[in-house]
């Protein structure tokens, strides 16, 4: 699964109670070609040259000659005095207003970035109550939680944080609203899948990297049961609010002028863009849910508490835009700082961005996708390991860039600081195929990728 949150199968898929894999196509290659003139200028704000280089390189990313199209994409990258290096969008984007220019500031499903953002809330929290990251997590998520093979060895918060707990996502991911996690992992409940939550006996927790989804569901439940508040309440109070950021998980507490602006993760099928997510938006103050089949009509108001950590998609549904990721990530280069006030204790997030795990290639201790080569917190930590299959992303001083990569429905997103030097960069990308990705030539990532972060980082 690598960097990608888990999803389901096209066609047919339902997400939010909503067949879209079937829904009609739209925009088909030609369209997107002659679109670009028209969709790049006004977005660029730099001197002439390097505005027609960027839109140059984005036209070229979306409409290669020899590779897959691209439907959009947007990019902010800045120096590390926080001045614009590049900003610019480009390509057509399908959402509740229908066919438009994609725009910086339109929110969109950003996938696994939404795993570090809930860690800014999570390991600030834990610190303030004292709760031990190494202690049995059991009590705090709410049942025994413990991997069948290796009953003696508590899984805890440190390892769900960093993919190192030996769990998996289950045949029957996620578990919907109105039925509980615990579910997937006692033996006998509805989502146990015969243990298919757990990875093999030789991967002993704490001691083998797994990227799983699931483990961000249960660090949404512990932040529950800490808290007193529903995971998506106490993001917005601690995080978002404070930045003055209109976004949230699954929609909630998204306003609706900003809903009708969604922008849908796209597939290409059979010559044509095809939505995946968010081509309807449940109108405000409503959050989209998965939900159990036996319970259709359930709604927020009927969640429990701490139950199910799923319920708000904390491991891939925040909802948010290019713009958005940008105050984010200037808020990390800053040292967790937004406007004078410290939004993320310094302290909170030099623990996030210290590495936890790191791969071994000479004595295998986690799954080798290249993507993850090192991981924090919530927060990858790449080590700037050559070609083929490395993460050298950003080049000689890949080791002192942080953040997180998102991948699902079609949408590839990036939101990365420079530790050292204070340069951020963040990009959305919207259309990549599930298979048949072009490769990059300087690291695992795919040339589309290679070309935002080259573009970037030379403005």
């Amino acid at each position: 699964m690598g960097r990608r949150d888990q999803k389901g199968t096209l066609p047919h898929r339902r997400w939010n109670g909503e067949a879209v894999g079937c829904m009609t196509p739209i925009v088909d290659r030609r369209t997107v070609s002659g679109a670009l003139a028209a969709f790049l200028a006004p977005a660029l704000l730099a001197t002439p040259d390097r505005a027609n280089a960027g839109a140059s390189a984005l036209a070229a990313v979306l409409d290669p000659p020899d590779g897959p199209p691209m439907a959009c994409a947007g990019i902010i990258a800045r120096r590390g005095d926080g001045s614009v290096a590049l900003r610019v969008a480009a390509g057509v984007a399908l959402g509740p207003a229908g066919e438009r220019a994609f725009a910086l500031d339109q929110p969109f499903r950003v996938a696994s970035i939404s795993k570090m953002v809930a860690a800014s809330v999570f390991v600030p929290l834990a610190m303030r109550t004292g709760l031990d990251l190494d202690a049995d997590a059991s009590d705090l998520v709410g049942f025994r939680l413990r991997h069948p093979a290796h009953p003696d060895v508590a899984i805890t918060a440190r390892m769900l944080l960093s993919h190192t707990s030996g769990l998996r996502n289950g045949p029957s991911y996620p578990v919907p609203l109105g039925r509980r996690l615990s579910e997937a992992f006692v033996i006998g409940g509805r989502h146990y899948d015969t243990g298919g939550w757990f990875g093999p006996a030789e991967h002993r927790p704490g001691a083998w990297f797994a990227y799983a989804d699931v483990n961000f569901a249960l660090v949404a439940q512990m932040l529950e049961r800490l808290s007193g508040e529903r995971f998506d309440i106490v993001m917005r109070d601690a995080l978002f609010r404070p930045l003055g950021l209109d976004i949230g998980y699954n929609w909630s507490g998204v306003s609706q002028s900003r809903r009708a602006r969604a922008a849908a993760g796209l597939h290409r099928e059979a010559g044509h863009w095809t939505p995946q997510v968010d081509v309807q938006v449940v109108p405000a103050p409503r959050i989209a849910f998965t939900r159990a089949p036996e319970s259709p009509d359930l709604e927020a108001g009927d969640y429990r508490l701490g139950d199910n950590g799923f319920a708000f998609s904390p491991q891939g549904g925040l909802r948010l835009s290019v713009t958005d990721m940008d105050r984010l990530v200037r808020m990390y280069a800053a040292g967790g700082r937004w406007n004078g006030r410290q939004v993320v204790p310094r302290a909170a997030l030099e623990a996030m961005q210290a590495r936890v795990w790191t791969l071994e290639p000479a004595r295998p201790n986690g799954e080798d996708d290249g993507v993850f080569q090192s991981y924090g917190l919530g927060c990858e930590t790449p080590m700037g390991r050559p070609e083929p299959r490395g993460d050298a992303f950003f080049g000689a001083d890949t080791g002192d860039w942080r953040g997180h990569f998102g991948d699902a429905y079609g949408w590839i997103t990036a939101m990365f600081w420079n530790r050292r030097d204070g340069r951020t960069l963040v990009y959305a990308l919207n259309g990549m195929p599930e298979m048949g990705r072009p490769p990059a030539r300087g690291s695992c990532l795919t040339a589309p990728e290679e070309t935002l972060i080259a573009l970037a980082l030379g403005a």
